[in-house]
């Protein structure tokens, strides 16, 4: 055996694999950021910067903007001059390289696309289902969308849309906090965010379409309604929703609830996990390069006291922001989010819905769970065994120690093989397929900025105009810096450095390689099953397929 458990480790031995941890524990030190919330590690390492490999993928990324340069030599010119953006297509700052996602240049105004991003953009977890068990919003007025039923769909009424399962809500609640404390930008430039609520309808053929959106929820705030019949103001209210998940997206579920996440998972594995335990040796390529990524200077601030430059363009101040942060890690719940059973929360489960990161998501999921079950049965002979095994729980408790790790949600110890194994697979999930679709979607979408910029440049409507002109309309949007900003972090983090199921054979015991071929194999299956799919669909979804998933967070 190459690999052993801690119990049946040779008692010569026992003593150097305890020093062995004891080194690692002092090199992995816990501190706490974004309003004293968060674990991070003091300091990075040496062992988690990455190696030539790495930088040399991302430098052939970077080499793809070359043909654009002539062209966004001239964008700067232009700013430099004084002169602003005047049209949507003027954010394609990269024409002859590889395009953020070309449909939306004269599309993303449209309904049809703003439903689609709820089910195959960048943040597709926030949808939820109306239901008696999850109501509207109760600062959302149920007659007033009574109303708006009667008006906009013909055939369904509203109490009936529900039983059927065909309503659906998006809530920002959750960044008043940015909203009560704007941002500012070059020069003093005022950033806007509201708290929407979004209502969608779910057509005959799958697709979501938006119904209604009001735009606050404060006592005194907008309690308008807008719909298709408002004119600019409806596209106006979109693009505010389109602001709001911008902001969620990132300070709520990429940011915190998988790189920060995973920080704690990696810090933990370090620390309690022996190079040989067999469960160190699976987690290990599933933990490479984000500790690196997590340590870029993207939010917090550095030795002068300056706050990151892809923070600045998120709505909120400085405190705000880090404050929405340590809010998204303290109301999270690790057990929640596994992926069946947040499906089953948000009642997103109707196979009518056209949701293809909740069927491709479903698929892996499930072919990861079974291949760590096998994995754990060939480490474990029994559920005593993991009870005995103290690597695994003091791996457990690191993580989810008020002290340690701070993951809500995550079990302080293991005392079965079914549990330990749901556990693992959920962490492999989650930096694969599940990061995959959270992050890789980000150049598409809000890599074209008018689609989806982080902050308002003009306040949101008071309720009160009957409309708006599309000048007015354009003013919303950030002006050449901030936009540049935010296309250009997008742009650097759309590469790969690895796929997902790549083990290193030669580190695993024989019966273990056997596991890993067979999850190769059925790794390649559902690629070409999401594949078929794909060309079936309204809309491909490649963000699930196995062939475009790095192995861990490793952007």
């Amino acid at each position: 055996m190459i690999n052993k458990l801690p119990q049946h480790e040779a008692a010569s031995k026992a003593e150097q694999r305890k020093a062995d941890l004891h080194r690692l524990q002092a090199r992995y030190e816990y501190t706490y950021e974004y309003a004293n919330t968060i674990a991070i590690v003091r300091k990075v390492p040496w062992r988690e910067f990455p190696g030539l490999r790495y930088w040399f993928t991302a430098a052939l990324n970077l080499a793809h903007l070359i043909p654009s340069l002539p062209s966004l030599l001239r964008t700067v010119l232009h700013y430099l001059s004084g002169n602003p953006i005047k049209n949507y297509r003027d954010y394609v700052f990269y024409p002859r390289s590889p395009q953020p996602n070309p449909q939306l240049f004269d599309n993303f105004q449209q309904d049809l696309q703003f439903g689609l991003q709820r089910v195959i953009g960048c943040n597709p977890v926030v949808l939820r289902a109306v239901s008696q068990q999850q109501p509207l919003p109760g600062n959302l007025s149920v007659f007033a969308l009574q109303q708006i039923f009667s008006e906009h769909v013909p055939g369904v009424d509203y109490q009936t849309a529900v039983a059927q399962k065909r309503v659906y809500v998006l809530d920002y609640a959750v960044l008043a906090v940015l909203q009560q404390n704007p941002g500012y930008i070059d020069g003093g430039h005022k950033q806007h965010v509201t708290t929407p609520i979004v209502v969608l309808f779910q057509q005959d053929d799958g697709t979501l379409r938006p119904l209604a959106i009001q735009l606050d929820q404060a006592e005194r705030g907008n309690r308008k309604i807008y719909t298709t019949k408002d004119g600019n103001l409806w596209q106006l209210a979109k693009t505010f929703a389109q602001i709001a998940d911008g902001n969620h997206h990132i300070l709520y579920t990429h940011a915190v609830r998988i790189h920060y996440v995973m920080e704690a998972i990696i810090m933990a594995s370090r620390r309690q996990l022996h190079e040989s335990h067999p469960l160190y040796v699976l987690l290990d390529p599933h933990l490479q390069f984000t500790l690196n990524v997590n340590h870029q200077h993207t939010f917090l601030k550095n030795r002068w006291g300056r706050p990151g430059r892809f923070g600045e363009l998120f709505a909120g101040d400085y405190d705000a922001t880090t404050q929405c942060m340590a809010d998204a890690m303290t109301s999270y719940n690790f057990a929640d989010y596994a992926f069946p059973k947040d499906i089953a929360n948000r009642e997103v489960d109707n196979p009518s819905l056209f949701y293809p990161y909740r069927d491709d998501g479903l698929l892996l999921w499930d072919a990861i769970q079974n291949f760590v079950r096998d994995y754990i049965n060939t480490c474990y002979q029994s559920d005593e065994d993991v009870a005995l095994d103290h690597e695994i729980n003091m791996w457990a408790h690191d993580i989810s120690a008020p002290d340690r790790g701070r993951i809500p949600g995550f079990p302080t110890k293991f005392a079965s093989r079914q549990v330990l194994a749901e556990t693992i697979g959920q962490i492999i999930f989650h930096c694969t397929a599940h990061h995959s679709s959270i992050h890789f979607n980000q150049y598409s979408y809000p890599g074209f900025v008018p689609n989806m910029p982080y902050a308002s440049y003009v306040p949101p409507p008071t309720g009160n105009e009957s409309d708006i002109d599309a000048a007015q309309l354009m003013r919303i949007q950030p002006g050449f810096r901030a936009a540049y900003s935010q296309t250009w972090t997008y742009y650097l983090t759309n590469w790969r450095v690895n796929r997902m199921g790549d083990y290193a054979l030669h580190r695993f015991d024989p019966d273990a390689r056997e596991v890993i071929k067979r999850f190769g194999v059925r790794l390649r299956e559902i690629d070409g099953q999401i594949g078929k799919r794909n060309r079936e669909r309204i809309v491909s979804y490649e963000r699930m397929q196995p062939s475009t998933i790095p192995n861990s967070v490793t952007v």
